[in-house]
């Protein structure tokens, strides 16, 4: 008897024990079911059209989308091709922020700025023609500020060429956060940079440019006596 009762018992714990594990996997199985559906509803679309300049065809532009995280990028960028009506998309994408770069030999690559992709949503980019490469330039953008690092909008801004070589002069008022830019030939030279606005001294810097480059400077009025 004591032996039957005893089997019995272990005979109750071992199916209860089978029992535990098994709803333990079920529930593990779930649970990662769940994650999976959850991550899968997670994503949104990218998509958009663009043209060719001069071009019947818009097909073959390689455009690539960056996930960021802050100012990191996030894993390797995905890649699509246009047509030749020149659209393209992004489909499944993980939620979060993208720059897109868009390249073909012979034109000129464009990057945008970030583009918010939340779950469940498309994002039509607009349409943008993408222009042929002509010569080589450079670019100096820099920003107006006063003070302690107040931005500066309606400062003059002048550039003008100072090593003895072909004479160049352009004007530029700072925009509403004092940004300002310029765009000069990928060439050997030196540049003065100058910006002004009333009750302000004058404020100058000068670089030199190599080539096609993108130099950023910042200047800082401070106010008159």
């Amino acid at each position: 008897m004591y032996c039957e009762n005893d089997c019995d018992n272990r005979s109750d714990l071992a199916r209860s024990i089978n029992h535990a594990r098994a709803f333990a996997r079920l529930v593990t199985a779930l649970f990662a079911f769940c994650l999976a559906t959850q991550a899968a509803a997670q994503t949104g679309t990218l998509k958009g059209r663009l043209k060719l300049q001069d071009s019947k065809k818009h097909d073959a532009v390689t455009v690539k989308a960056q996930r960021f995280t802050g100012t990191k990028a996030v894993a390797e960028p995905v890649e699509t091709q246009t047509n030749e009506k020149g659209e393209y998309v992004f489909e499944k994408l993980p939620v979060g922020e993208y720059v897109l770069t868009y390249a073909k030999p012979g034109f000129k690559t464009f990057t945008t700025r970030r583009q918010p992709v939340a779950s469940d949503e498309t994002v039509q980019i607009k349409e943008f023609t993408l222009g042929k490469e002509g010569e080589p330039y450079a670019s100096i953008r820099g920003a107006v500020l006063y003070g302690v690092g107040y931005s500066m909008p309606n400062a003059l801004v002048t550039i003008e060429r100072i090593d003895g070589g072909k004479r160049f002069k352009q004007e530029k008022y700072s925009q509403e956060g004092g940004e300002f830019g310029f765009t000069v030939k990928a060439e050997k030279a030196k540049y003065r940079i100058t910006a002004q606005a009333r009750g302000f001294q004058i404020a100058t810097t000068e670089i030199e440019i190599d080539g096609d480059e993108l130099r950023n400077i910042a200047l800082t009025l401070q106010p008159i006596p």
